[in-house]
């Protein structure tokens, strides 16, 4: 939501200045003064959704830190950067520094991709913005050992797609130099807009059936990712990369 407003607030500018060109008089007055509270509505919308944002990592750091989780003060650093670039759209779950969901909007994919063209056919269908959402479980020792990243919602598919588990190099072979965050989100969206992935199910329905049993239905994600990784892991070992046709 926080893209959307942001998006609009660009909108509303650019059609407030090309307007104050054309316009004169009152009513090019009252266009402007419309503009300029619904920019300040949306400014304020993200002013206080950014405060929420920053008040959930000062919570989650400061349990990371009475917990002794090593990766704490790395892993503050990578939201930090990711917030002030705002290329991404990251959530903790419950205050955890270790979990993440990371919304990937359309326009986070090559728009020619055929899965940016399911997110907008989606999103059209909805009445609102339907992400690709990844969840990101972060080790206590991150960058050394990896992170455990998946598809949540909605189901995608695709041959380098295992239970939301990724058939990327990086993940499976992962090496402590891949820990910048923000890059290797940005190596995922173009990995899953190359791949062919496409939207198999709806986001609604699935978003229901989690929120019926919403833990039980996040582990069992989480285990499945995990056990497809292990897979990969095995098989890459054996084969290799560039022989098994890997990315």
């Amino acid at each position: 939501h926080t893209h959307r407003t942001m998006l609009c607030a660009t909108g509303s500018s650019a059609r407030s200045g090309s307007g104050s060109g054309s316009g004169s008089g009152s009513a090019g007055s009252s266009s402007s003064a419309n503009y300029t509270a619904d920019e300040a509505e949306e400014e304020a919308e993200a002013e206080a959704f950014a405060e929420a944002r920053f008040a959930s990592i000062e919570r989650a750091f400061a349990a990371a830190k009475a917990k002794g989780v090593q990766s704490s003060t790395r892993l503050v650093k990578e939201l930090r950067a990711l917030f002030m670039a705002g290329t991404f759209e990251v959530e903790l779950i419950d205050d955890s520094l270790l979990v993440w969901e990371v919304a990937l909007h359309d326009w986070a994919f090559d728009p020619s991709s055929p899965l940016s063209k399911d997110l907008e056919a989606l999103s059209e269908a909805a009445g609102d913005l339907v992400p690709l959402i990844l969840r990101v479980h972060f080790s206590a020792d991150f960058p050394f050992s990896p992170p455990l990243v998946y598809v949540a919602r909605p189901t995608v598919r695709s041959e380098y797609v295992f239970d939301g588990a990724l058939c990327m190099e990086m993940l499976v072979d992962w090496q402590p130099q891949y820990g910048n965050v923000e890059s290797m989100l940005v190596q995922i969206s173009a990995f899953l807009a190359h791949s062919g992935a496409r939207v198999e199910t709806a986001c609604k329905g699935e978003a229901a059936a989690a929120g019926a049993d919403g833990e039980a239905a996040a582990t069992a994600a989480r285990d499945s990712a995990r056990r497809a990784y292990e897979k990969l892991k095995a098989f890459h070992d054996k084969k290799g990369w560039a022989s098994a046709g890997g990315r």
